[in-house]
């Protein structure tokens, strides 16, 4: 078919285009096209089949190594926006209202205020638990909400029918606030333990890697750090005498959503296929080396100006994360780093996803990234550069080791400085930060970052906590800075 379409033109090979690319480029090498990620990969200005590896290998969504994830003609990913409300009652309402327009997941964040259980009840009035999959995602106040729940539906019959993911994952947690429970290990394999007993359709435990993305790690230390988090909970749970097939079965993964698509997408195909790799190390078959995977962007690279512009970087992000293959997928709402959401801008972050799914169809494709030369090779070249770098995490004595030395987070600023310089130089560009910025919009004042919440520590494990990074805030002063005009 192809050879009938383009019978008429001459073919072209890849030394016509380096021929043509030459002349264009007066004398400028060709190697000035050749452009460096932060993950240290070479990104060529035309890949092709020439100088590209791994897609010999690709086989159906689900089979092992589950580079293509899901099939989404079975099951769409799962709308799971987040709905930063703290009061009981109104965030029911908000919910409500979500699940009834589009929203097909629940997420229960630190904000939520449940100090009893009546004000968990308050908070799930109505809401059909059992058509909807829960989430608790959050830090040091994860184990209340979680307990909270429990007092709420032990005694139902619906809790054994509950989907989802009550994560509990302490490092993430340790990583953010800089503080841990010294028993926490153990406190993690009775809540393994009492997931098995009274809800085996639910995960508990999460490995959440949003912390180490939203202090500005790139697509390898994401991969790498998530790959040692979840080695520490096997090996802990291990210790505790659970079976590590019931722990495998109960582990969640949580991504960000960095900005370079391409990049992106490679990083939640890579994940799967080195799970995959370390379950297999562990002695589980094929079909149990899988994992869940949600994806949630983050607002790194968000901005206060010119705020509206967020909708479009969260339109790219959310793409990036469907044709990854992931599971589910929560886009806070584009006016996120002023401050609370509102009705618009959650029906806007709910919105973009049902677009991808009704109106692009992506519900009804089969992996349509894989194949692509240029996919499969940072997929490739991404995954063996995050296994090497997870090894070396295994070298220092894991990941708890490393925090505690302050390794990861020596390595994570070296990067969050990187892209911070290339910012205020020009080298890159963060639309309505450093380049074609509204100078008739007046600036948003400044606010009062607030303090991460650590839980009920007083004594434990204490490291130096992770800084999060917005590139854009150093722009968003009343004095103009140093960077790219428009």
């Amino acid at each position: 078919m192809t050879e009938a379409l383009f019978a008429e033109f001459e073919a072209a090979s890849y030394d016509n285009w380096v021929e043509a690319a030459r002349a264009s480029l007066r004398g400028v090498a060709l190697e000035s096209l050749i452009a460096r990620s932060y993950e240290g990969i070479d990104i060529q200005p035309l890949p092709h089949a020439g100088n590209e590896r791994g897609a010999a290998t690709i086989k159906k969504p689900g089979q092992y190594p589950s580079l293509r994830g899901t099939d989404y003609r079975a099951r769409p990913w799962l709308i799971a926006n987040e709905i930063d409300i703290a009061d009981p009652d109104d965030f029911n309402a908000a919910l409500r209202d979500s699940l009834a327009n589009g929203q097909t997941a629940i997420v229960l964040r630190d904000s939520l205020q449940v100090e009893s259980a009546p004000d968990m009840q308050r908070a799930l009035a109505g809401i059909d638990l059992g058509r909807f999959p829960l989430f608790i995602r959050g830090d040091g106040r994860s184990p209340i909400i979680r307990y909270r729940l429990i007092q709420t539906l032990l005694r139902k019959d619906i809790f054994r029918e509950l989907t989802g993911c009550v994560g509990y994952d302490p490092l993430a947690s340790l990583a953010r606030t800089g503080v841990m429970r010294a028993d926490a290990f153990e406190r993690l394999a009775v809540i393994v333990e009492d997931a098995g007993k009274y809800a085996m359709q639910l995960g508990s435990i999460s490995v959440d890697a949003t912390a180490y993305h939203d202090a500005g790690a790139n697509a390898v230390q994401e991969l790498a750090i998530a790959l040692a988090t979840g080695v520490e909970y096997l090996r802990a749970s291990g210790a505790s005498g659970l079976n590590v097939s019931l722990v495998a079965d109960k582990i969640h993964f949580q991504l960000g959503i960095g900005e370079n698509f391409f990049m992106e997408m490679a990083k939640f195909r890579a994940i799967k296929s080195l799970w995959a790799q370390v379950l297999r190390a562990y002695g589980l078959a094929h079909e149990r080396q899988r994992l869940w995977l949600h994806a949630r962007s983050s607002l790194r690279n968000k901005t206060r100006r010119d705020r509206h512009v967020n909708l479009l970087r969260l339109t790219s992000e959310a793409l990036a994360a469907a044709l990854g293959g992931v599971d589910s997928i929560c886009l806070p709402a584009f006016d996120a780093p002023l401050g609370a959401s509102d009705v618009f801008s959650r029906r806007l972050s709910r919105n973009l996803q049902l677009i991808l799914q009704e109106e692009m169809q992506l519900a009804r494709l089969i992996d349509p990234a894989g194949g692509a030369w240029h996919v499969e090779s940072l997929t490739d070249q991404l995954a063996r550069r995050a296994w090497a770098s997870f090894q070396d995490i295994e070298a220092q004595g894991g990941l708890l080791a490393s925090l505690r030395t302050g390794a990861i987070q020596a390595d994570i600023e070296a990067v969050a400085e990187r892209r911070r310089q290339d910012l205020a130089s020009g080298e890159s560009i963060l639309v309505g930060a450093n380049a074609y910025v509204d100078e008739a919009e007046t600036p948003p004042k400044p606010q009062r970052p607030q303090a991460p919440d650590s839980g009920d520590v007083e004594d434990g494990i204490r490291i130096k906590p992770l800084q999060p990074l917005r590139l854009a805030e150093a722009f968003e002063s009343p004095q103009p800075k140093a960077g790219a005009e428009a």
